[in-house]
């Protein structure tokens, strides 16, 4: 049973909070790190974490985002182990936004950036700047660029008039934020319509590229249809590593799938241990991602506490016990 206490609304303030360390013994931060420090028995271990919501505040402008300084130093302890012993921790940050982004705003090293929900990714080595990290992409999703980019264009430009409206191109797909709008519904259903105008305005040259349509927490993304999402994001991870042990914590729908991937995975055999940590935020928190998650946290600085435990657990591990 998780730690959940219902399945729809916002996620309520915490009583008698104190500081983001302070944590009940017996509340559900100090249970989803004590199930998270437990799969340093399952190495190698996969660590995935998501950037907004999880590790960082959500905020109505989507440029705004930065890492929780806890969340950071966490990162940074767990990236050491895993540059130390990299077939004993694989450490990953899984995120909607480009890997470049993303990377630019951890910054740290000696780990892989999965951008765009799974369709571009790289690792950023330990020294070397965010901005130079080599990004792969999946090349058979180049032609969808252009009719990504036009699409973009010409919705922004449908909705010029729209102040809560972000356009974030992503190369071969393309999302449109709403999270500034006032009034969410009306601001989503003014957004559909100027999608379908958008792309029924596409040139013939560019209609051939086929695109299915992603919503998250206030967010519309095109995505090229058949592009993979964050479970086979995941799905790969474990294979490539060979992972034993999994952590995956997000919260959002698209980590649904990322927390159904470490299930599969888990029944399959795979894995032997793997704990799936939903975080709510500020805004609504989706009710499957409630109904998925093996824990949930009532903020994003919470992360930071599980990831310090299970940096803790790694490091006393570390000196005398072998993959």
């Amino acid at each position: 049973m998780s730690d959940r206490t219902t399945a729809h609304g916002l996620a309520g303030p915490i009583p008698n909070r104190r500081r983001a360390d302070a944590v009940d013994p017996a509340g559900p931060v100090a249970r989803a790190a004590a199930a998270a420090s437990a799969l340093a028995e399952h190495r190698p271990l996969l660590v995935v974490c998501d950037f907004d919501g999880t590790i960082a505040p959500l905020d109505p402008d989507p440029t705004a985002p930065t890492i929780l300084p806890g969340a950071r130093h966490a990162l940074r302890r767990l990236a050491r182990v895993a540059r130390r012993r990299p077939e004993c921790l694989a450490l990953v940050i899984l995120s909607g936004r480009t890997a470049l982004d993303v990377a630019g705003r951890v910054r740290i090293g000696g780990v892989t950036y999965v951008g765009d929900h799974g369709i571009q990714e790289g690792t950023l080595p330990a020294g070397v700047a965010a901005e130079r990290l080599r990004v792969s992409h999946h090349a058979s999703l180049n032609g969808h660029r252009a009719s990504a980019r036009r699409i973009g264009e010409t919705v922004g430009s449908l909705l010029a008039d729209a102040a809560w409206l972000f356009v974030e191109p992503k190369g071969p797909s393309v999302a449109f934020h709403y999270r500034a709008a006032d009034d969410a519904e009306a601001a989503r259903a003014a957004l559909l319509a100027a999608l379908v105008d958008a792309r029924a305005d596409l040139p013939v040259e560019l209609r051939d590229p086929d695109f299915v349509r992603v919503e998250g927490r206030r967010i519309v993304e095109l995505r090229p249809a058949g592009s993979p999402m964050k479970g086979a994001a995941v799905a790969r991870l474990i294979e490539r590593h060979r992972a034993r042990g999994a952590l995956v914590l997000g919260d959002d729908r698209s980590d649904v799938e990322a927390f159904a991937a470490i299930s599969t995975a888990r029944a399959a055999g795979l894995l032997e241990g793997a704990v799936a940590i939903g975080v709510r935020s500020r805004y609504e928190t989706p009710a499957e991602l409630l109904a998925a998650a093996d824990h949930v946290l009532p903020s994003p600085a919470s992360s930071a506490v599980v990831l310090r435990s299970l940096a803790a657990t790694l490091e006393r591990r570390e000196p005398r016990r072998a993959c």
